[in-house]
């Protein structure tokens, strides 16, 4: 699988990490697109706050998405990786 993750807009600081690392990074902006992220072609789905993301019970069951809110970049990261390789 290519390296994609998807991070909210205004997530900066995790979007210029993710690129670093290497991540082609998709913005999620809150609009109708956002129920038709399709999981399975993302390593994660990265938002601030999973209860005002406005995502899909689906999508935030697949175990993908990631609460950035009182994390650092790097801590994203690992969170990320930890579900990767489980």
């Amino acid at each position: 699988m290519k390296k994609t993750v998807v991070v909210e807009n205004r997530l900066e600081e995790i979007k210029n990490y993710f690129t670093d690392k290497g991540y082609d990074i998709r913005a999620l902006h809150f609009n109708d697109e956002i129920h038709d992220i399709d999981v399975n072609q993302y390593h994660a789905i990265i938002v601030n706050d999973m209860n005002n993301a406005g995502l899909s019970s689906r999508t935030k069951d697949s175990g993908k998405v990631i609460e950035a809110m009182g994390l650092v970049p790097h801590q994203v990261y690992e969170k990320m990786k930890e579900r990767i390789n489980k």
